[in-house]
């Protein structure tokens, strides 16, 4: 069994669309076509069961958003299950214990693949951010990788693989990754989380074309990168 740290490859920059739910349905479209149309087709989809816990939000309530994430055919991942707390802080799983967060991981686990037709394959904590218990509950639910800052767990044989930065958009006009940006140059490898709005509201889609073309990163999604073996 293979244990310890090790990094990703320089260069690999994985990449994942963040927020995946049926309220920002339009714009995943518009950033999946554009993510396309820059020659970028392997990334993964962060999928949210029931956003804010909103029913009308929920895959199983728009059958029709779920139907065109299946007929994508890329790796979908569980991003929480509600993505806020009841308080509306995005730290989901920051004060629950080992099985309520259990119980919700299988829950939205359950729902995805029901709703889409697979099983999600890892875990991504909204924002990056949830205690280390977290990845021991995903191992429990039976998926394959738990992604905690910037360590990401392989649970299959417990090792643990490093990036560099994190470069997390915020879907907002302020979003800028001006502290990132030697780390990139230098060509480090990277977790790179795109926010349905990003195409509109600031430049994210421009510096992921810039990384690709000028820094020659190659974008994958988490499990192209961890099983490709």
């Amino acid at each position: 069994m293979m244990k310890g740290h090790q990094s990703v490859e320089d260069g690999i920059a994985l990449l994942s669309i963040h927020d995946v739910s049926p309220v920002f349905e339009n714009d995943i479209v518009a950033t999946y076509d554009m993510l396309i149309d820059l020659g970028i087709s392997n990334f993964t989809l962060l999928v949210t069961p029931m956003y804010e816990l909103k029913k009308s939000y929920s895959l199983e309530n728009n059958p029709l958003f779920s139907e065109f994430l299946a007929s994508l055919r890329l790796e979908t991942s569980l991003h929480g299950y509600s993505h806020f707390t009841k308080s509306g802080s995005m730290d989901e799983f920051q004060k629950m214990d080992r099985d309520r967060v259990l119980t919700r991981i299988k829950s939205g686990k359950a729902m995805i693949s029901k709703s889409i037709g697979k099983e999600p394959v890892g875990f991504v904590p909204p924002m990056w951010k949830a205690p280390r218990r977290v990845a021991g509950a995903a191992q429990d639910a039976r998926l394959k990788y738990c992604v905690i800052g910037n360590n990401i767990h392989r649970l299959s044989d417990s090792s643990i693989l490093t990036t560099a930065d994190l470069l997390l958009s915020q879907g907002t006009k302020s979003t800028s990754f001006t502290n990132q940006l030697v780390e990139v140059e230098l060509g480090g490898p990277v977790q790179v989380g795109v926010h349905p709005r990003d195409h509109r509201e600031n430049k994210v889609l421009g510096f992921i074309a810039d990384l690709k073309d000028r820094l020659d990163y190659r974008f994958v999604g988490y499990g192209s990168y961890l099983f490709q073996e």
